[in-house]
């Protein structure tokens, strides 16, 4: 047993673990646990570990060189400064670790793994050094997708960031803070389409309704159904259906800003899967 002097276990006993002892775990074929364990600046190279899961255990310092983890989950595990070198993650999940100031140096991983590691709005910073490393590497890497992943979820903690300085130490940058809030509602950064697509749906559905209840002369008949407004209201919305002719100033304004409003987000939406699509 080892008191751990610092870290997320200070002061707690952990099971000193040595090289082999994790060596042999890794060439375990049974699906196994290790908890409580302390691997403390240690070196593992080339090693293989498949279906385990790393509970409350102390990786801080460590260096990983040339090491596979498939279908592993870390809980509670402290990776602080811990180095990956030339790594493979598979279906690996991060829960409530501590990857302060990891280092992950030629290493194929989801930055999406690591979402669940922080919650905390006062965590920004370690999150932002997190996500900040990942997108570094991958892009050194050529794994341009997955670090527009990670670029995703630092610009997510910039925003946290921004909130948590405006909110609890009363530093300006509300407008900043509510114009990242608003571009990640909106696009997801760049990286979710489906968030367009949701509000192009929505703003067709809210304008049919306008439609339908103050403006039912936009159709040739007040006797229309709502589906006769909505189908209008989409064709306004891909600019396919303005009224031919002057009808009314509420209705021109209506039509003219819908068009718009659909212009910038076909104009987002396309820009956002192509971005999304490519490598």
């Amino acid at each position: 047993m080892v008191i751990i002097p610092k870290g997320i276990f200070a002061g707690q006993s952990l099971t000193e673990l040595a090289e082999p002892g994790l060596r042999a775990l890794s060439d375990s074929r049974d699906r196994t646990d290790l908890s409580r364990a302390s691997f403390y600046r240690g070196t593992l190279k080339k090693a293989t570990f498949q279906g385990i899961a790393f509970k409350e255990c102390n990786f801080a310092r460590v260096i990983f060189d040339d090491v596979t983890f498939s279908r592993c989950t870390f809980t509670s595990v402290d990776l602080t400064r811990a180095v990956f070198r030339d790594c493979f993650f598979s279906n690996t999940t991060f829960d409530s670790c501590v990857p302060y100031n990891a280092s992950f140096e030629r290493t194929e991983i989801d930055p999406s793994s690591f979402k669940r590691c922080f919650s905390a709005h006062s965590e920004w910073n370690k999150a932002l050094r997190l996500f900040s490393n990942l997108r570094l590497s991958l892009r050194d890497m050529g794994e341009t997708r997955s670090s527009r992943t990670a670029e995703y979820y630092f610009r997510l903690w910039q925003r946290r960031r921004l909130y948590h300085r405006w909110q609890f130490k009363r530093i300006s940058g509300f407008s900043e803070w509510i114009w990242s809030l608003c571009l990640g509602a909106l696009t997801g950064y760049g990286e979710r389409p489906i968030y367009l697509a949701g509000w192009a749906l929505a703003d067709v559905t809210a304008v049919s309704v306008v439609y339908m209840r103050w403006l039912p002369y936009a159709l040739d008949s007040p006797s229309h159904r709502f589906r006769d407004y909505w189908y209008y209201s989409f064709k306004v919305f891909f600019a396919q259906g303005l009224s031919a002719g002057y009808q009314s100033i509420p209705l021109s304004i209506v039509q003219v800003a819908e068009f718009l409003s659909g212009l910038v987000m076909v104009s987002l939406l396309i820009g956002s899967i192509a971005r999304k699509l490519s490598p």
